[in-house]
Formats: C-alpha cells, structure tokens, sequence
C-alpha cells in the first residue's frame, strides 16, 4: 500500500466492534450497534488491519503509535494485570492510503483482545484469533521477543480451524 492520504484519522478513537454477549455456552460474538452505523459510512474499497497476541504484550500501545501515529487518547492502554481490550475494537476513522495506481483505499484498524488472559480460555481465544485473521486483509503477530513454541501452536491450531 502506498501513502497516508491525510490525516483525518487522527481525530478518532477506539470503539467496539466485535463484543461478547451472555457467558459459557450462551455467549455470542455480535458486532455493536456503534460498529455498524461507522461501517456503513465506509466507501469502497476497503482493508482490515488486524493486530493479535498476548495479553499484556504491548498490542494496543504499538497501534497507537506505529499505525495511528498517535500520543495519548488511542485505544485503551493499561498498567495492570487486566486486559484493556474486550473483543476486537476498531479505530472510528480511516486511514486513507493511497496505492502506487492512485486507488484511495480505507484501512481500518484493528485491535483485539490479547490472548491467554486471566479471564478467557483457550476456547475464547481461539475465536478472538479467528474473528481477526478472517476478518483481515493484513493480520499482525505482536510478541515480546522470539516468537516461541506456544505462540506457533496458537497460529498453527488458527490456520488449521480457518
């Protein structure tokens, strides 16, 4: 992809965009209404930018200020233990890029719950995971150094289910 068209996107902010209903069985994944009525707003085309891994790893803050280019008021970020990121939260505004044929494409961004959380299970996580490498034109792997054996069956056991 080429160039940042302007930088409208910086006015934004994170909302829900994938979030869980109900507990155990009963759960479901549904998109918020807030999701929807940004969606529709979207002209053609458009790509997903995706960034999945650990909880507590860094994803949110790497989003913030490597793709938004923002300080401050990104998606949540925290100092604790706890997630931040509930479900896949998507940025409010496009970014505007522009291709090397001079197509305007809208790249959404993406940040998800991180993986293997106090609070979720390997059932949870394996959706999260999913929901946001099927939903991704580009799909980031955040790790804190090497990428190791339990980060590769995560991907693996993903590729095999989708």
């Amino acid at each position: 992809m080429g160039g940042i068209a302007d930088e409208e996107f910086k006015n934004g902010k994170g909302i829900v965009f994938i979030g869980m209903e109900g507990d155990g069985d009963s759960a479901k994944f549904n998109v918020s209404d807030e999701a929807k009525e940004f969606l529709e707003t979207l002209q053609h085309p458009i790509a997903i930018a995706s960034i999945v891994g650990k909880y507590r790893t860094g994803k949110s803050f790497l989003v913030n200020r490597m793709l938004l280019d923002i300080v401050g008021d990104g998606f949540q970020v925290g100092a604790t233990v706890n997630s931040c990121t509930k479900g896949l939260w998507i940025w409010n505004k496009p970014l505007k890029c522009t291709q090397p044929d001079g197509t305007v494409v809208n790249l959404l961004i993406v940040d998800t719950e991180g993986i293997g959380s106090l609070d979720a299970d390997a059932d949870h996580d394996a959706k999260i995971f999913a929901l946001a490498l099927l939903l991704s034109s580009y799909f980031i792997y955040n790790s804190v150094g090497s990428i190791d054996e339990s980060a590769l069956n995560s991907l693996s056991l993903v590729v095999e289910l989708t």
